[in-house]
């Protein structure tokens, strides 16, 4: 699957959650996607699936996660875009072995940009940091597919 087609189901997985975070429909009421007017090809709906069942189902330890590393942050003064953001974003780093971590905390930027906005980008970033670098396994190790940056140890 491209990146490209991954970005897309990102935006359509956190357009579901924030139905299911607002409006509290049944979740087999939002995978039929009625609601999204655009094309949407087969492995970006599959992959927008997993995504939104993997946070469901993940919901309570995905949300004690972000009220542990949301320091100074009372959960419920969160807004619901950043919420969804970092529900997703925290089920790709605990979950999506197959994409670097750099690139879910990267493409959570980007969605935090598109979708709310710039002054969120911190908050978002250091929560999704926190998570990785203290929760994960996957901070340690270096990734083949990432590349080696100036001090970071690994040159």
């Amino acid at each position: 699957m491209s990146s490209s087609s991954r970005r897309k189901s990102r935006e359509i997985a956190l357009m579901a959650l924030y139905q299911l975070e607002l409006v509290n429909p049944a979740l087999s009421d939002v995978l039929k996607f009625r609601w999204y007017d655009k094309k949407i090809e087969t492995e970006e709906r599959d992959f927008a699936i997993s995504i939104i069942n993997g946070v469901v189902k993940n919901a309570e330890t995905i949300d004690t996660l972000i009220k542990k590393y949301s320091r100074n942050w009372d959960f419920s003064r969160i807004s619901p875009v950043n919420k969804c953001i970092l529900r997703l974003s925290i089920y790709g780093l605990l979950h999506s072995k197959e994409i670097p971590p750099r690139v879910t905390i990267d493409e959570a930027v980007e969605l935090t940009k598109e979708f709310e906005s710039e002054n969120s980008v911190p908050f978002i970033n250091g929560v999704l940091d926190s998570v990785l670098q203290y929760e994960t396994n996957r901070h340690g190790k270096p990734d083949p597919q990432e590349p080696n940056l100036p001090g970071d140890g690994r040159t």
